[in-house]
């Protein structure tokens, strides 16, 4: 472990159990804006839904839109 990730692990065991998923929270929208502009980099003209399916598969792996969709 480098000196980086133990001085982040202190400073993260100092927050309150809020605090530290409200930054869980901020990352996983971010990754997600992220993710989205990537696609949309890729295919300006993508129509929501098929964004929307892209979106599902790079964040939670091929064949996951397909095996849900229906729900």
């Amino acid at each position: 472990m480098t000196i980086t990730e133990k001085k982040y692990i202190e400073i993260m065991r100092r927050k309150t159990g809020e605090e530290r998923l409200k930054i869980s929270l901020d990352l996983r929208k971010l990754v997600l804006k992220l993710a989205e502009a990537s696609i949309k980099s890729e295919n300006p003209k993508i129509t929501p839904k098929i964004l929307f399916k892209q979106l599902q598969e790079r964040i939670y792996g091929l064949g996951f839109y397909s095996q849900n969709s229906g729900k």
